[in-house]
C-alpha cells in the first residue's frame, strides 16, 4: 500500500482523530465500526506523514493562528480522544520513534476506574449477549433480534444513534436497561481494546515533550445534552483532575462525540471560562488558516471506513 500528497490539503490544516490503536484482529462486533485502527496502518500513515506533511503540535497551530505566522505545506495535526491503554502501548511507541507530536483528550472519569465509555458498554453487551433478542424502549418498544453478528451489529448502531441523539439521563436509562436485559455486566478486561490509562500512564505520556495531554470530559457525556450545572462539573472537573493529577496547566480540549448538535455557544463559554484555548470538533473536513479554534474539523480515520485523507495509490 502506497500513499500520495493529497494537493488539496496543500494549504489546509489537517487533523487526524484516532481512539485507538490495536494488534489484536476484530472478534465478533466488537471494533465493529473501527475505533481501533490496526497498527501496521497506523505505523504506514504516520510514517507517511513523516516524510511528506507537516506535523505540529496543537500549540504550534494555536501560534500559527495568534502571531498569523506563514503556514507550512500540508499541515497535520495528531490527535486521540479518550484515554485508551493502547494509547501509551502502541501508538506513543511509533509516534515518539518518529519524533512526531500529539495531543490526547482524556475521559478523566475511566482513569483508574472499573468505568467505561459508555458506547462501549453498549458494544460488550451485545456482543456478549447470549440471548435471542432484547427488547428496549427507544421513544417506543424495538425488540432487536440477535441471532447473528450482522444482526446485533444493526442493533449496536441503531442504539449507540438513538443515544447520542438523547438527553443524558435518557441515555443512562436505557444503558442501565440495556444491561439488565442482556445479562452481561460490563468490563475492561474482557478484550484489550476496553483497557484504559492509569493516572502513572498519563504522567509518563505528559512527560513526553511531544504529547500534550487534554480534556475530554469526566465521563463523555455530550455536553450539549446536559443541565448547566452538569456541564460545569463535566468541564471543571476534568481539568481540576488532569491539572493536579499531572501538576500541568490544561488549555486544550475537545467535545465528546462532537458534531453539530453536540456543543454549542453556552459550551464553549463555559470552556473558555476555565482557561481552554482551543476545542476541536470531530466534524469530519479540514480547515482554513481562518477557522474558529473552537470549531476546527477532523478526519476520523478509520471509523466507520473513513479514508486517510491521502490518496492511496
Amino acid at each position: 500500500m502506497k500513499y500520495t500528497l493529497n494537493t488539496y490539503l496543500k494549504d489546509k490544516l489537517n487533523i487526524l482523530l484516532y481512539h485507538g490503536v490495536t494488534d489484536k484482529p476484530n472478534e465478533g462486533i466488537i471494533n465493529y465500526q473501527g475505533k481501533h485502527i490496526n497498527k501496521d496502518d497506523f505505523l504506514f500513515q504516520m510514517e507517511f506523514i513523516k516524510k511528506r506533511c507537516s506535523p505540529l503540535s496543537i500549540d504550534e497551530w494555536v501560534e500559527i493562528k495568534k502571531n498569523n505566522k506563514r503556514v507550512p505545506k500540508y499541515p497535520t495535526i495528531i490527535s486521540f480522544d479518550d484515554g485508551f491503554k493502547n494509547n501509551l502501548t502502541i501508538a506513543a511507541p511509533i509516534l515518539e520513534s518518529l519524533k512526531l507530536p500529539s495531543v490526547f483528550y482524556i475521559t478523566t472519569g475511566v482513569i483508574d476506574t472499573k468505568k467505561m465509555f459508555w458506547v462501549d458498554v453498549i458494544e460488550q453487551c451485545i456482543h456478549f449477549c447470549e440471548k435471542e433478542s432484547i427488547e428496549l424502549y427507544l421513544d417506543k418498544k424495538i425488540c432487536f433480534d440477535l441471532t447473528s453478528n450482522k444482526n446485533k451489529s444493526t442493533a449496536l448502531i441503531s442504539i449507540k444513534k438513538f443515544c447520542k441523539q438523547s438527553k443524558s439521563d435518557q441515555k443512562d436509562v436505557i444503558i442501565n436497561d440495556l444491561i439488565n436485559q442482556t445479562d452481561v455486566i460490563p468490563r475492561k478486561d474482557l478484550h484489550d481494546n476496553y483497557k484504559t490509562l492509569s493516572w502513572n500512564d498519563l504522567r509518563q505520556m505528559n512527560d513526553n515533550q511531544l504529547f500534550t495531554i487534554g480534556g475530554h470530559t469526566v465521563s463523555h457525556n455530550i455536553l450539549s445534552s446536559v443541565n448547566y450545572d452538569n456541564l460545569n462539573y463535566q468541564i471543571s472537573e476534568c481539568i481540576d483532575k488532569l491539572s493536579n493529577e499531572l501538576k500541568s496547566k490544561i488549555q486544550h480540549f475537545s467535545y465528546p462525540e462532537g458534531q453539530k448538535n453536540h456543543f454549542n455557544k453556552e459550551v464553549i463559554l463555559r470552556l473558555k471560562k476555565y482557561g481552554i484555548i482551543c476545542c476541536p470538533t470531530a466534524i469530519n473536513g479540514y480547515n482554513d488558516f481562518n477557522e474558529n479554534l473552537f470549531q476546527l474539523k477532523r478526519v476520523m480515520v478509520g471509523f466507520e471506513k473513513i479514508d486517510f485523507p491521502h490518496n492511496k495509490s
